[in-house]
């Protein structure tokens, strides 16, 4: 069991390694239609903790949506945020969020099945936000 992975080892699962302007590493993905991505947590190159993401555009503030979904599940949240781009300031969009952390040992097993839950539960974000845009 490792204590941690480096970002070539997680994307191995993922397969597509992106680097952003701050040289942050994440991968990006998509399942069912829906696109995501992995940031990895932790100094590199190996990270302790991983973090999904993926983001839904809906009509409307979806507060409520959002806290009734959090409410409802344990493993996967959903927030709420304000776009501050010049371009689109003001409207809104929902983050969903799921993480994985590595203290205590993490295996290629763990990571696995750690996005398989991924795979399955965004669906179920998908549906409680009515009227999204992907």
């Amino acid at each position: 069991m490792n204590e941690s992975f480096t970002v070539e080892e997680i994307a191995e699962l993922i397969r597509d390694v992106i680097f952003d302007e701050d040289e942050d590493a994440f991968i990006r993905s998509a399942s069912d239609g829906t696109d995501w991505y992995v940031s990895m947590n932790g100094l590199a190159p190996f990270y302790g903790a991983i973090s999904f993401r993926c983001l839904l555009f809906p009509d409307g503030d979806p507060i409520e949506e959002c806290n009734k979904f959090n409410n409802d599940y344990r493993f996967l949240k959903m927030y709420r945020e304000v776009d501050e781009d010049e371009e689109d300031k003001g409207k809104f969009y929902a983050r969903v969020e799921m993480d994985c952390d590595f203290a205590g040992g993490v295996s290629k097993l763990l990571v696995s099945a750690t996005i398989r839950r991924w795979i399955a539960l965004l669906p179920l974000a998908e549906a409680a936000m009515p009227n999204i845009a992907l």
